[in-house]
């Protein structure tokens, strides 16, 4: 009796996918969304990014800066493969972000009252996109002012990067 359970068991596994080591696999194909982001120097504001299936959400961060207070810039992205979805804050107290028009992104973020600026780096936003086609384009900046806590004119390096899709 013992040896019958056995060799169903067996045939029960081969049944069930157990079976032959010679079976065809089936090729790895990476779809979705994948963004490289153009390496920072010091004192800069960078983006970074990860993706989960069509959802793309850029980190905008500074690394290496002296007491910044406040910053506004312009994102520009490739609207014809992605879709803004919305913002949330980092570091800052005030971060405000606007779709201006199609691949345009007006962003502002500020401390508030007399405090210093920040200083070495940190998140100032993170920024959702939903990938809409298949394609590549770039991430840019336009317009961007940075400032410290005494309202002067910071000196940064602005970094963006690009972005393939493939649904």
């Amino acid at each position: 009796m013992a040896a019958t359970v056995l060799v169903t068991m067996g045939l029960c596994a081969c049944e069930s996918g157990g079976g032959s080591p010679t079976a065809p696999v089936s090729p790895v194909t990476t779809r979705g969304v994948i963004f490289s982001p153009a390496v920072p120097g010091d004192a800069a504001i960078a983006l970074r990014g990860t993706a989960s299936g069509s959802t793309l959400e850029i980190e905008v961060y500074a690394v290496g800066v002296d007491d910044l207070y406040g910053l506004s810039f312009e994102l520009r992205f490739p609207a014809d493969l992605l879709r803004y979805e919305g913002h949330v804050r980092g570091v800052f107290p005030s971060v405000e972000a606007t779709e201006a028009a199609a691949g345009r992104l007006l962003v502002g973020a500020t401390h508030l009252g007399p405090v210093a600026g920040l200083s070495g780096g940190g998140s100032i936003a993170i920024v959702r996109f939903t990938a809409i086609a298949n394609g590549s384009g770039r991430f840019d900046f336009s317009g961007e002012e940075a400032l410290d806590s005494f309202g002067d004119r910071l000196g940064l390096n602005w970094h963006g990067g690009t972005v393939s899709v493939d649904l």
